[in-house]
């Protein structure tokens, strides 16, 4: 039974793709949970790095297996429904409004549309409560977002200006403190840099436009920014 349910799935066409070859492929902003995995031989395979993707606008995606570093970037899909993400590629075998079945050299991969709520209330204890940053310095390093909390809409957040890498150099001779990357900047090639930190715990940062960020919390090794109704969470990983 297991095979001619694998067997369909294969024959069902992909949706939308491959129509006209000239034109950009894309996929629907959505949210996506894996809730089956198979071998090449469509046997059920145990897993329990769950994979979870999200497509957002402007071609951006979002993707992490259960307990793992999430990967942000811009996505691509050729003519032969190959999903290129970067980091990996897929095949699309199947794409419909509440299924996609990807396909690489291991397995294949069945997601369902996610609906569980990713909006989290933050609990702080009185012994872990925030301590005020008051000097820039105790910033200073390689900070990278590794989780981000949010109740805006995908299609309301600009990928291209949500933030990847931060780097807090300190007091130089010029009058840049630090660097900040969004989601589409090159290694080396900031759109931003950090001119101060405020009395307020703010940072400011000028560059293709001026922006303020709010710093919530450094110490125990995370520090914890907000813009715009985005809380992005920053470990410095070796």
């Amino acid at each position: 039974m297991r095979k001619l349910f694998f067997i369909l799935l294969l024959l069902l066409p992909v949706a939308g793709f491959c129509k006209d070859k000239h034109k950009q492929l894309k996929l629907p902003i959505s949210r996506w949970k894996e809730v089956k995995r198979m071998g090449p031989d469509s046997t059920l395979l145990a897993f329990a790095d769950t994979l979870y993707i999200t497509f957002r606008h402007k071609d951006s995606f979002s993707y992490h297996n259960q307990d793992g570093f999430i990967y942000n970037g811009a996505y691509t899909i050729d003519e032969d429904s190959i999903l290129d993400l970067g980091t990996a590629k897929y095949k699309i075998m199947l794409k419909r409004p509440a299924i996609l079945v990807f396909k690489d050299d291991k397995a294949f991969y069945v997601l369902a549309t996610d609906l569980t709520d990713t909006i989290k209330a933050e609990v702080i204890t009185k012994e872990d409560s925030s301590l005020p940053v008051t000097n820039i310095d105790q910033m200073i390093g390689h900070w990278t977002v590794y989780k981000k909390v949010t109740d805006r809409a995908a299609d309301q957040i600009d990928f291209a200006t949500e933030i990847k890498t931060l780097y807090i150099t300190g007091p130089g001779s010029d009058d840049k403190q630090g660097f900040l990357y969004g989601g589409l900047d090159a290694k080396n090639h900031p759109t931003w840099y950090v001119k101060n930190l405020g009395t307020d715990q703010t940072l400011s940062c000028n560059g293709k436009n001026p922006r303020t960020i709010k710093v919530l919390r450094c110490q125990k090794g995370e520090l914890i920014l907000e813009e715009d109704g985005i809380k992005y969470y920053l470990k410095q990983f070796k």
